[in-house]
């Protein structure tokens, strides 16, 4: 007979609902258990991950800085930080263009080489996968450095032909005081170098600045003075008493107040926000002391006008005036830079008004001549184009400069500021002679200039000696009083009648009036001299080359 015990057993079994939560919990919690075991495993191979990757960044980086034997200095970098790595090193060409897309910026195995790309691998440390699979995860990263290939160098920088008396009424009025240097106090202030990083560390020890970054002096509030003073140490400090004695000179003629933007001075580039007793091997490039503190005036005194009387400085004059205005830097801009390719330097703009009376001779005997000048001068800039490190060969940087477009004129001035530089000068006949009996007038204009940039290569060599190279030469740029007069047009009336006669007396205006193109020129070149600025042309030098250095590139 059947048993209807089991039967009962086994349906109260299936309505009893004692104990369904601890079987849940149970399967949960393996799921759980399982969940923080591959939770741990990830997170382990994550961080092991991203240990290697700066691993691989800092080898990229001392392969970069020594190309020719970047596998090894890739194996010293593991070694030192103690990491067991597969490793492969390719040598290639880096780029820096932002137009490209990051992944077309490194060619591989392309010359010249001045990048290396660093690929690791290396089986991952796992704790419980092992549990479930004999296979072993393997880890890979890759890095990418480049030479850190830079280069300081500035644009208006000729610092020839020093004229004392010129350089020290031009000085002198654009500081509102008296300046009496003499010529070899200016050549000891050309010729004195100083580094970028001491002048900017001296500069902060002068402002009381004691911690912070290069970036932070440059912003902080400098004048002339704390400029001039920081460079006579420096000059000290060097041994170099000529230009010490100079900068002191200076500094005790007074008006260095004169707040001057350093940031507008100096473009340090990538090394910027390096800490102040901390300077990097880009910042020892040496720049002329001279060119400092004409750059610095140039800043301190921009859009503001000089003027000069300098009737005692050039031969066969009887007078001459001039009035001088500055134009401001453009923005984001600076006089000397350090830094990778595509940095940049601009000189400021300037305009001349010179008014020169001579003595007549001739047909014009007792008559004064007078010839009222305008000189308008755009800024040049200059570009850093590229550099060269090649391992084995000599460092090389190419600057592409463009000079600044020069207009000069012969005439009468019109209305308007002469520091408006938005608009071109209006210009009306000069009245040359304007005697009772005879009056002469006349016109002439020039156009100098060119819109292309010049490539420049610089050596190591150069850069050892100082060279300045210059683009845009012509003759008309080094004799521009010369090239008006010969484009003058001149109208000459006697009494009232109106009568144009081009004959002696035309020919005596010119005659006395080419006796003094030359002392004129020097006039004009020693005025812009001081300033480094010249017209027609750029000026450029390189004050360092830095190579060997491996920076991350992307």
């Amino acid at each position: 007979m059947y048993s209807k015990e089991p039967r009962r057993l086994l349906v109260s079994l299936a309505r009893d609902r004692n104990g369904s939560v601890a079987m849940v919990t149970a399967f949960f919690f393996a799921v759980i258990v399982g969940a923080l075991a591959l939770a741990v495993d990830v997170g382990s191979l994550f961080l092991e991950r991203r240990t290697l990757q700066g691993t691989a960044d800092l080898a990229a980086v001392a392969g970069a800085s020594d190309i020719s034997r970047a596998e090894a200095a890739v194996a010293a970098t593991l070694q030192a930080n103690g990491v067991e790595a597969d490793f492969t090193v390719i040598r290639g060409n880096y780029v820096q263009d932002t137009a490209l897309d990051h992944t077309r910026r490194f060619r591989p195995n392309l010359q010249p080489f001045n990048a290396v790309r660093v690929d690791l691998s290396k089986p991952g440390r796992v704790y419980f996968a092992k549990v479930f699979s004999s296979q072993t995860a393997t880890i890979g990263v890759s890095a990418l450095a480049a030479n850190a290939e830079m280069a300081s160098f500035s644009i208006g920088t000729r610092l020839l032909a020093l004229r004392d008396g010129i350089a020290n009424e031009l000085l002198g009025k654009m500081l509102g005081t008296t300046v009496n240097l003499n010529v070899m106090d200016y050549q000891g202030l050309a010729s004195a170098d100083v580094q970028i990083a001491q002048t900017i560390q001296a500069v902060a020890s002068e402002i009381d600045l004691k911690a912070g970054t290069f970036q932070d002096v440059l912003d902080a509030s400098v004048t002339t003075g704390d400029l001039v003073a920081a460079m006579a140490k420096i000059a000290a400090g060097n041994g170099d008493t000529a230009a010490e004695l100079a900068l002191k000179r200076l500094l005790a003629s007074g008006g260095l107040d004169g707040e001057v933007p350093l940031a507008s001075l100096f473009d340090l580039g990538p090394f910027a926000m390096l800490a102040i007793d901390d300077p990097a091997p880009g910042l020892d490039a040496q720049v002329s002391a001279m060119q400092i503190l004409g750059s610095s005036l140039v800043l301190a005194n921009g859009a503001r006008q000089v003027k000069l009387d300098l009737g005692a400085e050039v031969p066969g004059l009887l007078s001459l005036t001039v009035d001088l205005a500055i134009g401001e830097m453009p923005r984001h801009s600076a006089m000397i830079a350090v830094g990778p390719k595509a940095a940049k330097v601009r000189t400021a703009q300037t305009r001349l008004r010179l008014v020169a009376e001579v003595g007549g001779a001739g047909a014009l005997a007792n008559v004064r001549l007078r010839l009222p000048l305008v000189v308008d001068l755009a800024y040049g800039e200059a570009s850093l184009a590229a550099v060269s490190c090649p391992y084995g060969g000599s460092s090389r940087a190419a600057v592409v400069a463009r000079p600044g477009i020069t207009e000069a004129w012969i005439g009468e001035l019109g209305g308007g500021d002469l520091s408006d530089f938005g608009t071109t000068p209006r210009l009306y006949p000069a009245r040359i002679v304007d005697a009772p009996l005879v009056k002469v007038t006349g016109k002439a204009h020039v156009d100098v200039g060119n819109s292309l940039g010049t490539r420049l290569v610089f050596t190591a060599r150069d850069v050892e000696r100082g060279t300045v190279k210059r683009t845009g030469t012509n003759s008309i740029a080094g004799s521009l009083v010369s090239s008006l007069l010969s484009d003058l047009d001149v109208e000459v009336k006697l009494l009232s009648l109106g009568l144009s006669l081009p004959g002696p007396i035309a020919d005596t205006v010119g005659s006395v009036l080419g006796n003094v193109a030359d002392p004129l020129d020097a006039a004009v070149h020693g005025l812009l001299t001081t300033l480094g600025l010249h017209l027609g042309e750029a000026d450029v030098r390189v004050h360092g080359i830095r190579c060997g250095g491996g920076v991350l590139a992307g």
